[in-house]
């Protein structure tokens, strides 16, 4: 059980990261895409598949560790600030709100998973020293 969410956790926080570049690096990428035809990366429906995706693991992953091994609620509100940041950069009107605020809700999910593994981790060092 414990490879499952570690593993489940180095997923969402490698999603977390694409994610997060995506977002972040987006923009840039679009102003050389008559050179490098990168244009299908500006599709949204990219965006909604790496937002879900990001969505099942995360709180997948996290509500295992929290109930099955460390019962500590950091990892899910950095989650849940998360998926909000996100929310708000894409409801926003402004192309620099959503740039900003979708790209520090992906880093906050990857930092969840961050967490989550840590206390998983500390969790299962402090059962092994018993």
């Amino acid at each position: 059980m414990k490879n499952t969410i570690i593993s489940l956790d180095y997923v969402g926080f490698i999603s977390s990261l694409v994610c997060a570049i995506h977002c972040g690096g987006l923009p840039l990428l679009i102003s050389f895409t008559s050179l490098s035809g990168l244009g299908y990366l500006n599709n949204p429906w990219i965006e909604v598949a790496l937002i879900l995706f990001s969505l099942i693991i995360a709180f997948y992953a996290l509500i295992i560790g929290y109930r099955r091994c460390h019962h500590r609620p950091l990892a899910l509100i950095i989650v849940t600030l998360g998926f909000a940041l996100l929310l708000f950069g894409h409801t926003s009107s402004s192309e620099w709100f959503e740039i900003t605020f979708s790209t520090l809700g992906a880093i906050a999910i990857a930092s969840a998973h961050f967490v989550n593994w840590k206390h998983i981790r500390y969790e299962y060092l402090k059962k092994s020293t018993r």
